[in-house]
């Protein structure tokens, strides 16, 4: 009997991507995916962008920047996609690690309830980036995880964590919860995470399947990412009421890197640590305003 492999795209939204562009696309290239469509769907880039996607085999398509949101380009992209059963979802700065994209595809083939896995993130020089370091371990850990309706009483909102940075969708599962909606602007991963445990589908946590990302946001930026997620939860309030605050979270990863500073005799950095950590309440707060 032939079994039929799976057909399996890839999307990647972009915005002059930059000089790294062509060293994440090799990376992709090396993972030696046979016969996996890929497209990029560009924000009006100014630089060489769709140029380097074309030379490495991607289709090129177009948004308005002004029109772009996260929902409505992942929402287009399946729509293109929709001769594949599985969708993976990267973005521009994000670098994949060796069998990333075979060993996420296998676990998500692993669980037929399965409707979405993530990979885990690490950062590059660790040693440079202290705070997204011990952010990336706290929240992707080594160890993979399925997550389900009946984890909320233990894992709270953490049950609907996820991260488009880099994952993979199992179409027919996305679009019976109605797919990515327009509007959302910020979060659309765990919005689409939530739909799915609410409809008893699983969310994935994929530790074998790794990718490189840096934020390296300054406290401006970092305000402006809490910011947008207080007002993404104040937009979709059954979130939080489904599955509970960030707020618990938070505190939970001040206090345990605050220990591993004591530990560590890296007492110069707690003053950075509650800083940055004020910085993320106060975006969070005004943005549920």
């Amino acid at each position: 009997m032939v079994i039929e492999e799976p057909k399996v795209g890839l999307m990647i939204p972009t915005l002059n991507a930059g000089k790294c562009f062509e060293t994440m696309l090799n990376c992709i290239e090396n993972q030696k995916m046979a016969n996996l469509r890929k497209i990029i769907i560009d924000s009006e880039s100014d630089d060489n962008t769709r140029m380097i996607a074309k030379k490495h085999g991607f289709e090129v398509y177009n948004i308005n920047r002004n029109q772009f949101t996260h929902g409505l380009v992942r929402r287009q992209a399946v729509e293109i996609l929709s001769d594949c059963d599985f969708i993976y979802f990267m973005t521009q700065d994000a670098y994949v690690h060796k069998l990333a994209f075979s060993n996420l595809l296998h676990f998500m083939i692993l669980h037929p309830r399965m409707m979405v896995a993530y990979g885990r993130q690490v950062v590059d020089v660790p040693g440079e980036n202290y705070f997204d370091q011990k952010d990336r371990e706290f929240n992707y850990p080594e160890e993979s995880r399925v997550k389900a309706k009946k984890d909320i009483p233990r894992l709270g909102i953490k049950t609907v964590f996820s991260s488009d940075t880099f994952s993979i969708y199992r179409r027919e599962y996305l679009e019976n919860v109605g797919c990515f909606p327009k509007d959302v602007r910020f979060a659309e991963d765990m919005y689409i995470a939530a739909r799915a445990i609410n409809s008893d589908y699983e969310v994935g946590y994929c530790a074998d399947a790794v990718v490189t990302h840096t934020n390296g946001l300054n406290f401006r930026e970092q305000f402006n990412r809490y910011y947008n997620m207080g007002k993404f939860h104040a937009q979709n309030k059954w979130i939080q009421k489904s599955f509970g605050s960030n707020e618990k979270d938070g505190i939970t990863l001040v206090l345990t890197q605050t220990r591993e500073l004591l530990h560590s005799n890296k007492l110069f950095k707690i003053p950075e640590l509650y800083i940055r950590s004020f910085i993320k309440y106060s975006g969070y707060r005004i943005g549920k305003l």
